[in-house]
């Protein structure tokens, strides 16, 4: 599970604030039912409500492969082969072009950037939807087969593709590309970029595990390699340091959250935190964990003794084997876990139940039901986006609570 959770050292053009499959569905669901508010009983729907301000039905989920980025208000999505702007506070489609995107948007705010299902890079002008210039990735599809996208990021005048081939950057304005890395045929996630790209890859052995390697932006050479554990995603970074969760289980790593504090020009792991301790990590691991870069908030797995799902807290700097600092606690089990703004986080159950929770309060300021599979949400400037089974619906976000 993918949402926005990452503070980066990146001078990041504009990138997607959230992005999902509609037709794939969240790596862990979890079962129960209702919700129970841990640190307060209280509830405020009046400040707010999750019901949708319009709903579109994009076709049935089975059939349809649907790529989606929120970016600001502004919608981009493939139902077929065609590709939508959409204004997603009004509920209004934009405009429309030939293509069936397989990879997030990416954007500048004048154009946007995307690969589709036969490998190219295409650029559009994000106001008319007319095309600028379109390009072939360094991965070709073979006939009958659709292109492959790992990871799609801009930053400084560059677009990264991570596909099969391995990554590729090219310059924004043209097209034409500036490096290319040849990679494994995992490809390449871009997790954070700047001077250095941190890139995760497949690592295949007695275990298959997830590398990261930093990436000179500037010229495409690998700085270093960390192969130590399973790193599959950044939390957050600063100038110094990056932070990601090592996913590494068994019955020796005796904790529920493991998160390690890397070097960012190195990839030495400079310390190590600890959160929940567990007899059996197979058994009561964590399921996600998800950072604002003042927070970690360790998503636990459903507790079918106890029949209920533990979210909890605790500061980036806290000591390792720390207690939490706040728990939020659901009947239902938590299928997601997104950051809004000021302490804001909407939450997903499994049961289709989504929420708006204030975490430093622990009150539930409004909740609403939807049919179908819970899928990510999207977050953007003043809406919100939830996919849910075959259709997507608008809602506006949550203002904090005083």
């Amino acid at each position: 599970m993918y949402t926005i959770r990452n503070k980066t050292v990146s001078r990041l053009v504009v990138t997607s604030m959230a992005v999902a499959l509609l037709a794939s569905p969240i790596s862990t669901i979890l079962s129960g039912s209702e919700h129970v508010a841990a640190a307060a009983s209280a509830v405020d729907k009046s400040s707010h409500n999750l019901k949708p301000i319009w709903t579109k039905t994009l076709g049935d989920p089975s059939r349809i492969d649907t790529q989606a980025t929120l970016i600001k208000n502004n919608l981009f999505y493939t139902v077929g082969k065609k590709y939508i702007a959409f204004d997603a506070l009004a509920g209004k489609t934009r405009w429309t072009y030939p293509a069936a995107a397989v990879s997030q948007t990416v954007t500048d705010g004048k154009s946007v950037w995307f690969t589709d299902a036969t490998g190219r890079l295409i650029k559009l002008n994000a106001a008319t939807g007319k095309l600028q210039w379109k390009v072939k990735t360094q991965s070709q599809p073979g006939k009958k087969e659709s292109y492959v996208n790992y990871s799609l990021h801009a930053a400084d005048g560059v677009i990264y593709v991570g596909d099969a081939y391995g990554l590729t950057a090219y310059y924004a304005s043209s097209g034409k590309v500036k490096w290319k890395l040849k990679g494994s045929d995992q490809g390449y996630k871009v997790l954070q970029t700047g001077k250095i790209l941190v890139v995760s890859t497949i690592i295949h052995g007695a275990l298959t595990t997830s590398g990261l390697q930093g990436i000179d932006a500037q010229n495409g050479k690998v700085k270093w390699t960390q192969t130590g554990g399973d790193h599959q995603d950044i939390l957050f970074s600063n100038d110094k340091s990056l932070y990601t969760r090592d996913v590494t289980e068994g019955i020796d790593a005796g904790f529920a959250a493991n998160i390690d504090e890397m070097n960012l020009n190195s990839g030495k792991i400079m310390s190590t935190r600890s959160y929940i301790p567990v007899d059996f990590v197979e058994d009561q691991s964590a399921s996600d964990v998800v950072s604002d870069g003042e927070y970690f908030y360790v998503i636990e797995k459903y507790d079918e003794t106890q029949k209920k799902a533990v979210v909890s807290r605790f500061p980036t700097d806290s000591r390792s084997k720390a207690e939490p600092d706040k728990t939020y606690a659901f009947e239902a089990g938590v299928a997601e876990w997104s950051l809004g703004d000021k302490g804001i986080a909407y939450v997903r159950l499994e049961n289709g139940k989504l929420l708006t929770i204030d975490t430093n309060s622990g009150r539930t300021l409004a909740s609403a039901q939807y049919k179908g599979t819970p899928l990510p949400t999207l977050i953007g400037q003043d809406v919100l986006v939830v996919q849910h089974g075959g259709q997507i619906s608008g809602v506006k976000k949550a203002a904090a609570s005083q």
